[in-house]
């Protein structure tokens, strides 16, 4: 029983390691002048493959260090993961051209079951 448990419990938190995804490190990526790479036919932004074909709602989070001190900032959008991908790693792109020090982290947001339900929990 002690081992079902341990398998169950080891198989929850890698779940939950897989579901939250941080590329490239932030905007530190950029820093030697590479430049956001998109394929729009493939659906990969700097060789990475993402699911353009189910939109659902996702909570990024941008965590940014000015000054010395950190803000993180949390935004809901409907769209897919890869429309997400092209705009985070973008982000960062501009980050990196304007000196900032930032990354961001994703999740799906399941609870919003629309568009409309998953941009107005940006109101709360």
């Amino acid at each position: 029983m002690k081992k079902f448990l341990y398998v169950a419990l080891m198989a929850i938190v890698t779940f939950a390691f897989s579901a939250c995804k941080s590329n490239f490190n932030g905007s530190d990526y950029y820093t030697d002048g590479r430049q956001v790479v998109v394929d729009y036919n493939k659906c990969t932004v700097n060789g990475v493959k993402y699911d353009n074909t189910t939109e659902k709602c996702w909570m990024w989070t941008l965590k940014e260090k000015t000054g010395g001190a950190a803000i993180s900032l949390d935004y809901y959008v409907w769209c897919t993961e890869f429309v997400l991908a092209v705009t985070c790693e973008t982000e960062m792109y501009e980050c990196s051209r304007s000196g900032r020090i930032a990354e961001y982290a994703y999740i799906q947001a399941p609870s919003y079951k629309s568009a409309d339900a998953c941009e107005q929990a940006n109101n709360h």
